[in-house]
């Protein structure tokens, strides 16, 4: 009995410990620093890809799409690419999001293009990536929210060709961030959750 309890010490001990250090390891994912910067880069921008999925992600790609459009005076048109919808997804789907109607008339099938097959982050860095190749795309901005960014960053960067330059501008979505996830249950959840994916990539992409 005695050897019993030494192993059931040891095994919660070690659940604690490995807790506690979740608990102030997890944070890790907001260490990094938005790259996007409208005046250096507004004009060479040629997509910007949204990692759909979270509310907020569409509106902000649009506002960030109109800026680049009007930089890009005299050039070809930058392309919003929505990647992660769904299928059966249409352009109806911007009005859906919170997208003004004035904005959903700025697009044609020539400046938005919806990928709506892959189901994670490295199916819509793959098929992004494919879509970057055909176009000779080699300047893109990355939306997605701040609990994502470090994630998507670094699948999108290994999916990408060398010679591409991403930048990223995020989402910031509430209580995610480096001081504050631990403040509800939902950012406690979500950020440990993206921790761990984050490892798997880390260590394994």
């Amino acid at each position: 009995m005695r050897f019993l309890g030494l192993l059931l010490s040891v095994f919660f001990g070690g659940i604690l410990a490995a807790a506690l250090l979740v608990w102030f390891a997890a944070g890790e994912i907001y260490d990094y620093s938005d790259s996007f910067d409208l005046n250096r880069d507004g004009k060479e921008i040629e997509v910007v890809v949204v990692l759909a999925g979270g509310k907020g992600r569409i509106p902000l790609a649009v506002e960030l799409w109109k800026k680049i459009r009007a930089a890009r005076t005299g050039r070809t048109e930058p392309v919003l690419f929505l990647s992660g919808l769904g299928r059966n997804t249409g352009v109806d789907a911007l009005a859906g999001q919170g997208v003004p109607d004035e904005d959903v008339k700025l697009f044609t099938r020539e400046n938005l293009v919806f990928e709506n097959v892959s189901e994670n982050t490295f199916e819509n860095a793959q098929l992004f990536s494919s879509f970057a190749r055909q176009k000779g795309w080699r300047h893109v901005l990355l939306v997605t929210a701040s609990y994502h960014m470090r994630r998507a960053e670094f699948i999108l960067k290994r999916a990408l060709d060398p010679e591409v330059r991403l930048r990223t501008e995020t989402l910031d979505a509430g209580h995610f961030g480096r001081n504050e996830w631990r403040k509800d249950e939902v950012s406690i959840r979500v950020t440990v959750l993206e921790y761990f994916k984050w490892l798997y990539y880390r260590y394994s992409y």
